[in-house]
């Protein structure tokens, strides 16, 4: 990992979503991306100190945002998270109803523009 350089994986099981960002975030800011499909896969390769933050949509097979976000934080303490989704519901039941240990972070709602997404991933790394 280039210290000079923030990095961030993003995990989101739509592909074209997931290179989208990849691509534009790379291009508009100066950050290091890296992107997985597949929740699971995330989780095997994660190890501390892979990632400044970690951009996560709620709604994936085989284990939801959150899931992955606290098994992650069991590995990397210090990861912060921003979770992604298309649906507003899913911000207030899964973080009250099925997570509630989570604490309010970040949500980046589902379509977002690029200066929105950036701006809000600065936010989150200032925290």
């Amino acid at each position: 990992m280039n210290q000079s350089k923030k990095s961030i994986l993003i995990v989101d099981d739509e592909q074209d979503i997931g290179i989208i960002m990849k691509r534009a975030i790379e291009r508009e800011a100066d950050f290091e991306v890296t992107y997985i499909n597949n929740p699971v896969e995330a989780l095997s390769r994660f190890k501390r100190g892979l990632c400044d933050i970690v951009l996560i949509d709620i709604r994936m097979p085989q284990m939801d945002g959150f899931e992955l976000y606290l098994k992650m934080k069991k590995i990397d303490d210090k990861i912060k998270a921003c979770f992604l989704t298309a649906f507003e519901i899913d911000r207030f039941m899964y973080n009250k109803q099925k997570y509630p240990e989570l604490q309010e972070i970040c949500f980046i709602k589902k379509p977002v523009t690029m200066k929105e997404l950036i701006e809000s991933i600065r936010r989150r790394l200032l925290e």
